[in-house]
C-alpha cells in the first residue's frame, strides 16, 4: 500500500507544471516584453516627474500630455495595452514575471541611489 500511495505521488508531481506554465495567452494580448517595454517608459515618465519640483496637478497634467508619446513610440493603443496588463494581472505569477522583465529593462543607471 505504501508503494502506491508514494507512485502514486510521485506520478502527481512530475505531472504538475508550474502554474505560469498552464496560463495560454489568448489572442490579441501582447506578448510580455512589449507589455514591459511600455511600463518600462511610464514608470521612467512617472519617476521623472516625481523628482522634479513642480506642484502635482502640473506633474499631473505633464503627464497627460507625454503619456500618448509612449503609446506611439511603442505603435499602440491605449485599449490593446490595457487588456494585456488586466490579463498578466489577473494572474499573480505572470504579473511578477513580467516585472521582472520590466526591470531587467531598467536602465541602471537611471535609477535613483541615495
Amino acid at each position: 500500500m505504501k508503494r502506491l500511495i508514494t507512485g502514486f505521488l510521485f506520478i502527481s508531481f512530475c505531472s504538475c507544471s508550474p502554474e505560469e506554465e498552464k496560463v495560454r495567452i489568448p489572442e490579441g494580448v501582447l506578448p510580455m516584453d512589449s507589455v514591459a517595454a511600455v511600463l518600462r517608459d511610464i514608470h521612467e515618465l512617472e519617476s521623472s516627474l516625481m523628482v522634479v519640483s513642480i506642484r502635482q496637478d502640473t506633474a499631473q497634467n505633464l503627464y497627460r500630455m507625454l503619456e500618448p508619446e509612449i503609446f506611439q513610440k511603442h505603435r499602440l493603443d491605449t485599449g490593446r495595452f490595457n487588456r494585456s496588463l488586466r490579463f498578466y494581472a489577473s494572474n499573480p505569477f505572470l504579473l511578477d514575471s513580467l516585472y521582472h522583465v520590466v526591470l531587467r529593462k531598467t536602465d541602471s543607471s537611471a535609477v535613483f541611489k541615495p
